[in-house]
Formats: C-alpha cells, sequence, structure tokens
C-alpha cells in the first residue's frame, strides 16, 4: 500500500466486515513503516484491545506516549489495558496522568477508584468516589455504579443518582414522524411566489414532518371527549332557554309604572292665588335699588 490513505481504507473496510485479523496486520505493517505518525499505532492497539490482547495493546500505548505525550487518547488507552491485565498501581499513575491532558474528573476519579478496587482497598476506593460523586451534584451515573458495587464491602448506603439532567432519551422518532403526506397539503406546490413560500413556509416543514393537529380542536365526539382530550359532555346538556312574549312584557311594565302613580283632580283641590306670587314685571336689575349719582 503506497499511502496512508489506502491503509485506512483497507483497515475501515475490514473493521467493517469483522475481519479484525486483517485489520491488525495492516496497522502493524503501517505503525512499522510510517514510525513517526502516533496515528497508525493508537489505532493498533485500540485492535489490539478489542482481541483481548490488552497486554501487547498497553505496550503499543506506552510507546505512543513517549513519542507523542500530549495524546489523551493513547492515556486512557494504557489505563485500561493496565485494569485489565491488574496494574493497579500504573493505572492509577495513568489517569492522574490524564487529567492533566483534559481528562474530566468523573473519569479519572472513576478510573483511580477501581484501580484501588483491584487493589483490594475498598474503602479508599469508597471515599474517593464519593466525594466526587457528591461534588459533581450526584449525577454521575460511573461513579453511582462503583458505589453500588462496592457498597456491600464497605458496608455503607449508595447515595440517590440525581437523574434530572441525566436521563436517557429514546433517539429513535421513527415512529413519531408520518411517511404519508397530508392530504390538505398535498396540492400546494410550495415554488417561489406562491402563497406558502410568501408565508415563509416550507414542504418539510409542514407536510413531511410531524402530524398536523386537527382543525377541529373543540369537536365533541360520540364519547363526549375532543381530540384534545377535553370532557365537554357536561355542555351537550344544553338548559332550555325560557322565551319571553314581548307584549305580555311590555304590560307588566306598563302595570308596575302605574302603581306608583297618584292622580290628583285639581278640581277638588284648595284654590291658589296666583297674584300672591312675585311680580314677574319687576327688573331683575341687582342695581335699581342704588341712588342715583
Amino acid at each position: 500500500m503506497s499511502s496512508p490513505e489506502e491503509v485506512l481504507a483497507t483497515v475501515r473496510q475490514a473493521m467493517s466486515s469483522g475481519d479484525l485479523e486483517t485489520a491488525e496486520v495492516t496497522l502493524k505493517d503501517a505503525r512499522k513503516r510510517w514510525k513517526r505518525e502516533p496515528e497508525f499505532a493508537v489505532r493498533h492497539a485500540n485492535v489490539l484491545v478489542k482481541q483481548g490482547k490488552h497486554a501487547q495493546a498497553l505496550k503499543v500505548y506506552r510507546k505512543v506516549m513517549k513519542k507523542a505525550p500530549e495524546r489523551l487518547d493513547a492515556c486512557i488507552g494504557a489505563a485500561e489495558c493496565a485494569i485489565q491485565t491488574g496494574k493497579g498501581r500504573l493505572a492509577e499513575k495513568l489517569y492522574s496522568r490524564g487529567i492533566g491532558l483534559g481528562l474530566s474528573l468523573d473519569d479519572a476519579t472513576l478510573g483511580i477508584a477501581r484501580s484501588l478496587v483491584i487493589r483490594s482497598q475498598h474503602h479508599l476506593a469508597w471515599e474517593k468516589a464519593i466525594v466526587q460523586f457528591k461534588s459533581s451534584g450526584n449525577k454521575s451515573r460511573g461513579l453511582h455504579e462503583l458505589l453500588k458495587e462496592i457498597s456491600p464491602q464497605t458496608g455503607i448506603s449508595v447515595p440517590t443518582l440525581d437523574q434530572f439532567d441525566t436521563a436517557i432519551i429514546d433517539d429513535n422518532i421513527e415512529g413519531i414522524r408520518r411517511d404519508t403526506v397530508d392530504p390538505r397539503l398535498a396540492e400546494n406546490t410550495f415554488t417561489a411566489g406562491s402563497l406558502e413560500a410568501m408565508a415563509g413556509v416550507d414542504r418539510a416543514t409542514l407536510v413531511e414532518t410531524g402530524d398536523l393537529l386537527s382543525d377541529d380542536l373543540l369537536a365533541v365526539r360520540s364519547s363526549g371527549g375532543t381530540s384534545l382530550g377535553i370532557d365537554l359532555s357536561a355542555l351537550q346538556e344544553a338548559t332550555e332557554t325560557p322565551t319571553l312574549d314581548v307584549a305580555e312584557a311590555t304590560s307588566e311594565i306598563q302595570n308596575s309604572d302605574a302603581e306608583g302613580v297618584v292622580d290628583i283632580d285639581l278640581s277638588t283641590g284648595p284654590d291658589i292665588d296666583i297674584s300672591t306670587g312675585p311680580d314677574k314685571s319687576e327688573s331683575d336689575d341687582l342695581f335699581d335699588d342704588w341712588p342715583d349719582i
């Protein structure tokens, strides 16, 4: 193989078909040919891990760390192989080194605690794991699983895992989306100049994604509920509103008004002397009684 691209393509094809032997041999030859390129060595070690050859993979990872000490993937791979081969002290050193390369505290603490567990130091592993688990807000699943694993040896109850931010959401939403096109929108063109295009609506958003809600959201079905699950059966029993006769209502109003009116017979009433009233001929001028100057 003349180029690294051909090597990677051959390895990718072998890995996809499950041929780990071909992938391991190809990467081993490429690692010897391009000694200054650590990528082939890291990939070779990864294949060795999948084959269960953790001791050989550990040697390859450590050689990569000498040539490229900044490779975090090589450091993590070497630490995991050290755990698998029972080298707890080496794994603890490698996980501690990984913190300086960008490894998260949760993952580093989990690895260090496991390195202590394989050395039968369960109480020390519990102390390190519980401190980091509580400092992260009880949200680390890996630390929580480790605490449950070593809880029988320590005799300490495991705190509750906070699953508010760590809940696993199913990414398979194929059953939610609809394959058939809505018949109400099948005739729409969605081309430039159409009403849909001027409204900013495209076919992918309006037609191909999700189910559309019914136009009759409050339409009462035979069961008494709506498409939204609202029970409107009580509203179906409409009360009969009594109709008032306009003529009857008018006569009642007139009778009620007539009861409060008192008829006065002016012919039998007292005589009123109109002449005793004020003289209307007098002037209304306020300065008439002032002396003339």
